[in-house]
């Protein structure tokens, strides 16, 4: 079991646009899976697509409000 996180960064261009952007693979394994099923299972969130939404959300506004 790790105790790791994978983040890969890809670059893409936006369609019709030369912008580029961002797009993050995250790898949820180990402990970190273990967190997420539980709080999946405890707080009814229905994908870890979600509590990683709400996770990264709530810890932006904390390091706004610091």
């Amino acid at each position: 079991m790790s105790d790791k996180l994978t983040i890969l960064n890809e670059k893409f261009k936006r369609e019709g646009s030369e912008v580029e952007v961002d797009g993050l693979t995250i790898f949820i394994d180990g402990t970190l899976k273990k967190v997420f099923d539980k709080i999946k299972a405890e707080k009814g969130y229905n994908d870890y697509s979600e509590i990683l939404r709400d996770a990264l959300i709530q810890g932006i506004n904390k390091i706004i409000k610091e």
